[in-house]
Formats: C-alpha cells, structure tokens, sequence
C-alpha cells in the first residue's frame, strides 16, 4: 500500500526526506552524501532561490517505508516546472505516484512542461548521470541510480538534452602538450590582458556581470539578481584557486571574458589538505556586444595559462558539462574516459 504525503517544515517529514539516500546508497561506495543543511534550507523555503519558486515537498511511503521523495517546484520566471532532489528504490509505481502529484499542481498553475531532475532552476542543480556509475563523482557532478533513467521515463519523461564530460588523467603526454603549446601559440589580441582574481568580493560580482551576458541564450537560462547571485556562489571562496580563476579586460580595462577552474575536492579529505589531483574546468565565458563578434580568442587566452598550471604540476583535466550542441570543446580529443547526463521533460496535456 502506497501513502503520497505532502509537507510543509514537519520535522518528522524533513528527517523522512533526508533519511531516503541512506537506504538508495547503502552500498554504493562511490557516493558522496548530500549537505543535509543545504537539503532543509530548500525544504523550509529558505534557500536564496525560494524568491522566484513556488514548491511542494513530496514524500511516498510504501508500508511505512520511504521509497521515493522529491521537491515539486514552479519556476515562476521561467514559467515551468521540475521535481528537484529526486531519490528513488527501483519502485516504478511509486515515482508514477510522485510524477502525478508533480503533473496536477503544475496543471493548476498553467504550466506545461516538466523538467527532471532540476533543483527549480539551472541555479540549483540539475541532469540525470546515465553514463559514469563506476567512478567517484568529482565536485558538483550530478550523482544517481543507473536506474533513475528508466523509472523517469516509464512515468512519461523524456530526454531532451544531453551532456558529456571528458577526462584526462593523465595531462603530461606528448599529444596533450602539443595541444597546449598550439592553443598558447593562437594569436590573441593585444588589447586583451588577462588576470587572476585579486579580490574575491569584487571579482565574483564582476563574473556576475558577465555570465549574465555571455549565458542569455543558454538553454532554461534566465536572470537572477546580483544578491542571489552572491549568495548562492559565496562558498567558492573556500575552494577557489586564484592561479585558475581567470578574468580577461580590454584596453579600457572593462571586463569581457571569464574562465574559472576549481580544484576538484570530492572529499573531505582532500579540501582538508588542499590536494586535488585533477581540476574541473568549469565556466569559460566571453561579452556578447550587439553588432559586433565576441574575440574569439579571449578564451583561449584565458585557457592557455590555465593548462600550462596544470601541465607544469601534473593536474588531470575534467572538461565538464559540455552540451551535445555546444561549441565548447574539450582541450584535447585524446581524452581517457566520459561520463554522460541527460536533463528529461514531461509534457502535461
């Protein structure tokens, strides 16, 4: 016998949605536990998002046991939907019950399309892995069942969008320096000069700026306010590494490009110790101006020395997130493995 329950900030219901992971990852030792305390901010309506969101927290018992849970957003800027922290047993029927508790409150409000799995917004999170399973997520992956997938689609998902991550290991081969020293050798500009960040309040406001502009046209992007923005990306600060973090300006010193990559920390022991042995490269971003053509070799500009650090202290490479219709190539095509991930959507008649 299946219960669907809803709830609001119900302690009980909260440490029934957190308990979920724990029995879903029992023996998967490449898990990494979720921040419980980021979970219950977005339970209770207290995340820096919950602004533009309206929710339902959504738990599915089965004999008293949980076996599915989810947050049901309405994405009031974006006008859609998705069901966000998605944890399942391999129990079709219950995500079905879950997808159409997620279909009838969209329905009431006029919305049309459902996203899963998304945190509300691509500011919070989101993608399917479906390729990946045997290795440890790197910092900020997005982590699940092999089966997600299949019981998603059984309930009337569908894929929508894909993504691929490269990885290279092993960055200090000869094929991989040639591909460094070729993008090192592209002629850039002259006018473009090319920094680390100095100042992190400053500079994270400056990103701000221009992922706004270099990002209007991605795929469900939409604004967020500087105060958001700052509040959701604050904790970089802990994890940051100025030698990879890399602002580009012009000639009269404003800012026209970003290129920001992180230490990958997956786990406590290496953000102890500030070890990673790999760095994600995450963001790359240029100005888009009206009438005129981004510098198509601003990023490389940033890029360049960013490999060289990374060649010169034998740092794996993790090229993340590229999109199937992206531009954005990794550095070199003599990657060692991918891992892959899928964003679904459900359309609501």
């Amino acid at each position: 016998m299946y219960q669907l329950i809803e709830f609001a900030d119900e302690k009980a219901y909260v440490r029934l949605f957190l308990s979920l992971p724990r029995t879903v990852y029992k023996d998967d030792k490449n898990y990494v536990p979720e921040s419980k305390s980021e979970v219950v901010t977005w339970l209770t309506g207290n995340h820096p998002c919950a602004k533009f969101l309206k929710q339902k927290n959504l738990v599915v018992l089965e004999s008293g046991s949980i076996v599915a849970r989810g947050i049901v957003f309405i994405n009031e800027i974006g006008n859609f939907g998705s069901i966000g922290f998605f944890e399942c047993q391999n129990d079709p029927e219950a995500v079905g019950l879950l997808a159409d508790a997620a279909k009838g409150f969209c329905r009431a409000l006029g919305i049309q399309k459902i996203y899963a799995s998304m945190n509300g917004s691509i500011w919070g999170g989101y993608r399917i892995m479906t390729k990946g399973f045997l290795d440890k997520p790197y910092m900020g992956e997005p982590y699940n069942k092999p089966y997600y997938y299949d019981v998603l689609t059984k309930c009337g998902f569908y894929s929508i969008k894909k993504w691929e991550t490269q990885f290279v290991r092993d960055i200090r081969t000869e094929k991989v320096a040639k591909r460094i020293q070729f993008i090192s050798k592209l002629k850039g500009s002259n006018e473009i000069t090319v920094r680390g960040m100095l100042d992190f309040d400053q500079d994270i406001r400056t990103v701000y700026k221009l992922i706004m502009n270099a990002f209007s046209g991605f795929f469900l992007f939409h604004e967020i306010d500087e105060q958001t923005y700052v509040a959701l990306y604050k904790g970089m600060r802990k994890i940051c590494d100025k030698r990879t973090m890399k602002l580009a300006f012009d000639k009269d010193s404003r800012p026209v490009g970003f290129g920001l990559a992180f230490p990958n920390y997956n786990s406590k022991l290496k953000y102890l110790f500030k070890h990673a042995s790999d760095y994600i490269l995450w963001f790359f971003g240029v100005l888009q101006t009206d009438g005129e053509s981004a510098n198509p070799f601003v990023i490389n500009q940033m890029l360049s020395p960013v490999l060289q650090f990374m060649y010169s202290n034998n740092k794996g490479s993790i090229s993340a997130m590229m999109s199937e219709d992206s531009k954005a190539l990794s550095f070199t095509k003599e990657h060692d493995y991918t891992h892959e991930y899928v964003l679904l959507e459900m359309k609501i008649d």
